[in-house]
């Protein structure tokens, strides 16, 4: 039997309402800052590691930036970003924000019309395959990173999906030097307050969005991680990948801690994709 894109979606936009309001495990509060009412103060100074670096580590949640139609699609007009600051990523369509759409080259605009005509039945989750990095950020599933001076580890609960980001000082490897994979190579260093990740040598056949953005082996993510606060963490994306796209294009991703709680195990049957909480 083929898989369908059925149960994922009810299951996207039913977890879409129910992520931030309530708690995954048993909250453990230990170390949340709280307010004098006794509720997390989301807005208490940035934690730091040992080495004097903000510490990213925490599980952090992806609220929609737009209007919300149909199983969390964007509807309406979109929501207009402070100054300086790029369009706001989504799920389902990352050029929502942008005024013409995202810079396809020809063929990538016709893959894309494609996958949504045939309703995404190509789509890697729909198969149980890894997410890319887009649809990792703004998945309805939280995250966890986990730092330290030399590593840091993203755990995405969706797909069970694992990153690793090698902050030894180790240089980003050639195009082609390393085994392409599904999440690529990622090497990460410290600008100021700032984390700086560049991820190449992706498969390159990736999807950039649930509508089926493509993307190809010359893909190239630089990811610009800024926690501004305990409850808030800043995500700016450069996407540059001239096998598709005209241009490289910039996306903006906001999350909100959940203090004290953990992710929990994602299964996913790949016969007829079931998922299992």
């Amino acid at each position: 039997m083929k898989p369908t894109l059925l149960p994922l979606a009810i299951i996207t936009s039913t977890l879409a309402f129910t992520t931030s309001a309530f708690a995954q495990w048993p909250l453990h509060m230990d170390d949340v800052p709280m307010l004098a009412d006794g509720t997390p103060d989301l807005d208490a100074p940035i934690p730091r590691a040992l080495d004097g670096k903000p510490d990213l580590a925490g599980t952090w949640d992806f609220p929609f930036p737009h209007d919300s139609g149909v199983q969390g699609r964007p509807v309406g007009e979109p929501r207009t970003p402070p100054p300086g600051v790029p369009p706001y990523a989504t799920f389902w369509d990352q050029g929502f924000g942008y005024e013409n759409g995202l810079p396809y080259l020809p063929w990538a605009r016709e893959k894309r019309e494609e996958r949504i005509a045939n309703n995404g039945i190509e789509n890697p989750d729909s198969y149980c395959l890894p997410l890319g990095h887009m649809q990792f950020h703004t998945h309805p599933q939280p995250f966890e990173i986990i730092q330290s001076e030399d590593r840091l580890v993203i755990l995405y609960e969706a797909s069970s999906g694992v990153r690793e980001i090698f902050m030894d000082g180790r240089p980003l490897p050639t195009l082609g030097e390393p085994i392409p994979t599904w999440y690529g190579y990622s090497v990460g260093h410290w600008e100021g307050d700032s984390l700086i990740v560049t991820t190449n040598n992706f498969r390159g056949d990736g999807w950039v969005d649930f509508n089926g953005s493509p993307s190809t082996e010359q893909l190239v993510i630089t990811e610009r991680f800024n926690r501004i606060s305990y409850g808030r963490l800043e995500l700016d994306i450069t996407i540059d990948d001239p096998g598709a796209y005209t241009e490289a294009f910039d996306l903006r991703a906001d999350f909100t801690i959940m203090p004290g709680d953990s992710l929990i195990e994602w299964v996913c049957e790949s016969e007829d994709s079931t998922q299992y909480f």
